[in-house]
C-alpha cells in the first residue's frame, strides 16, 4: 500500500521570519519523527478527545483537527518537539483524515462546536484562538459563526506547525541526533 500524502511539498518557507534555509533545516529535523502513514481506503477512528500538551491554560492555542488514528500520530510526533503549551482537539470526523474529512464534510462547524462544549474548552482555554488546518480554510467563517471563537488558519502540512507557532515555540529537550 502506498504512503499517504503528508503535504510536505506544500510547505511555505517564504512566509516565515527565519528565512527559507532555516525553515528547511527545521523541517528536515522533524521529518524523521513523522510516522509512516499508509494511504487508506477506510477511516481509522480514534476516540474524539482533547489532548493537553505541556499544561496549557487560558490564552494558549487550541489546534482543532479530526480523529483519524494517523492524523493523531503525525500531530503528536510533531508537537512532541515543543515545550509550548497547546490544546489539541481531535473532534469527531468519523476517523477520516483531515483532507478526506473536508471533502466528505465530516469536519464541520457543528461537530467542532459540539467537541468544544463536550470538552468544556470555554473555561479551560478562555481567551484562546482556535487554529484549524489550512486544508479547512474555506470553513473558517462558518466555524467562527458556529462556535463564537476567533479562528486562525494554520498550515496545510503538520510539519510546519513549529514554524507557524514560531513566536511561541520552545524546543523540547531531545537527545543528540533527534529533532530540536
Amino acid at each position: 500500500m502506498p504512503d499517504a500524502d503528508l503535504y510536505l511539498d506544500k510547505l511555505n518557507f517564504e512566509c516565515h521570519k527565519c528565512g527559507p534555509q532555516s525553515c528547511k533545516d527545521l523541517v528536515d529535523k522533524i521529518r524523521p519523527l513523522l510516522p509512516q502513514v499508509p494511504s487508506l481506503d477506510l477511516p481509522r477512528p480514534v476516540e474524539p478527545a482533547l489532548v493537553e500538551l505541556n499544561d496549557p491554560g487560558p490564552g494558549d492555542p487550541v489546534l482543532v483537527t479530526g480523529n483519524s488514528e494517523f492524523t493523531q500520530a503525525v500531530l503528536l510526533a510533531v508537537l512532541s518537539t515543543t515545550e509550548r503549551p497547546i490544546f489539541v482537539l481531535f473532534c469527531d470526523t468519523k476517523g477520516d483524515t483531515l483532507d478526506m474529512a473536508v471533502i466528505l464534510e465530516s469536519f464541520t462547524p457543528e461537530r467542532i462546536r459540539q467537541s468544544l462544549e463536550k470538552e468544556n474548552l470555554k473555561d479551560k482555554a478562555r481567551g484562546s484562538k482556535l487554529t484549524i488546518p489550512g486544508l479547512a480554510a474555506a470553513l473558517r467563517d462558518d466555524i467562527e459563526k458556529s462556535t463564537g471563537w476567533p479562528i486562525g488558519v494554520g498550515p496545510v502540512c503538520a510539519a510546519e506547525l513549529p514554524l507557524f507557532f514560531s513566536d511561541r515555540w520552545a524546543a523540547a529537550d531531545h537527545k543528540k541526533g533527534e529533532a530540536p
